[in-house]
């Protein structure tokens, strides 16, 4: 059976989408205009259904909007629009001066050593210039002070709540492992999500800059790409499999001064004992635990890399049955996504 060719091209948004039978078998190839993408078999048994699941997926794509030109032709580039967002610093800055960031590098300082953690010595200027040139963008002056101070979290892992703290050189490669998939079309649409205000609705776009990772795929990420309402140099809670794309801080510095800093391994069964008395309801799937509670017009979350205490978050309601209809709302939601509760 002849390929078709399918397009979508609008905002952001320049994909292709290919289909075909051989046999028994559906093919497809999709991705990004202008990138061979990625390419999917389906054995359906018999010829018969595998062309009821190919006229399925066409008019699937059609009713989203796609379009089809001419029969397996390739798709050619077509340049996207650029997603409206805030842009970073110049480079360099005539006025940057780190010395103006010290004061808080010293508190974060502090805070690591109280939990036992020796930060190592900072990356060169001319090192923090490499990288932003390998990651195409410019680093906040905030972020350049930073890692002039202290390249990372140094050799130990999982000492910056519950996770690794990224040197330039880890930051840069958990990146390009990102980039590779997005522009081999692994995440097709790249419109989904479930960001906060301020965030763009992305699965993961390369303004999105790793600076801590736990090992599962999963980091903190500095947002160089805010949408309205944003600001340059915030930090996400990312999650490789799940959609939300919450604010956790308002800039590298800060988060950091309030990050919980140890070698977090977690687990322990006094403290799984302290969260049932202290009314706590845990979920797990596969290597991540969610966990919630109520607290009068209260409503506080955990989640995070099981082994590790993860990361808190409270949110105050304005009466005890607002609270509890949050609760519940996001119970169902967690145990729709496939979280068992513990």
């Amino acid at each position: 059976m002849s390929k078709r060719m399918f397009e979508f091209v609008e905002g952001t948004s320049s994909k292709f989408w290919e289909v075909w039978c051989d046999g028994a078998e559906v093919r497809t190839r999709y991705g990004k205009i202008g990138t061979s993408g990625q390419t999917t078999i389906k054995d359906e048994g018999t010829a018969e259904k595998a062309q009821k699941l190919h006229d399925k997926l066409v008019a699937e794509k059609t009713k989203k909007g796609y379009v089809e030109v001419s029969g397996g032709k390739k798709a050619a580039a077509v340049p996207a629009a650029k997603a409206p967002a805030a842009k970073a610093p110049a480079a360099n800055p005539a006025d940057f001066d780190p010395s103006a960031y010290a004061p808080a590098i010293a508190k974060i300082e502090a805070a690591a050593k109280k939990a036992g953690v020796t930060l190592p010595k900072g990356a060169s200027a001319k090192a923090i210039a490499d990288a932003e040139a390998k990651l195409g963008v410019t680093f906040p002056p905030e972020v350049r002070a930073f890692y002039l101070a202290h390249d990372g979290g140094g050799d130990d892992e999982y000492i910056c709540g519950g996770r690794e703290l990224l040197s330039l050189s880890g930051m840069v490669g958990q990146w390009k492992i990102w980039k590779d998939l997005l522009d081999d079309g692994t995440f097709e649409d790249n419109d989904h999500g479930e960001p906060d205000e301020g965030v763009q609705q992305k699965w993961w776009i390369p303004e999105w800059i790793p600076v801590t990772y736990d090992g599962s795929g999963n980091h903190d990420i500095l947002d160089l790409a805010p949408a309205k309402g944003g600001k340059v140099g915030q930090i996400l809670s990312f999650w490789h499999d799940d959609a939300p794309r919450t604010l956790e801080g308002k800039d590298l510095l800060s988060w950091l001064a309030k990050a919980e800093w140890g070698d977090e391994d977690g687990g322990d069964d006094d403290e799984d004992d302290e969260d049932e008395e202290g009314g706590w309801r845990r979920f797990e799937v596969d290597e991540k635990f969610w966990a919630v509670k109520l607290g009068g017009a209260t409503l506080t979350v955990k989640f995070g890399k099981i082994g590790t205490d993860g990361q808190e978050k409270a949110k105050d309601f304005a009466d005890e049955s607002a609270a509890k209809k949050e609760y519940d709302k996001l119970v169902a939601e967690k145990t729709k996504k496939g979280y068992e509760e513990q």
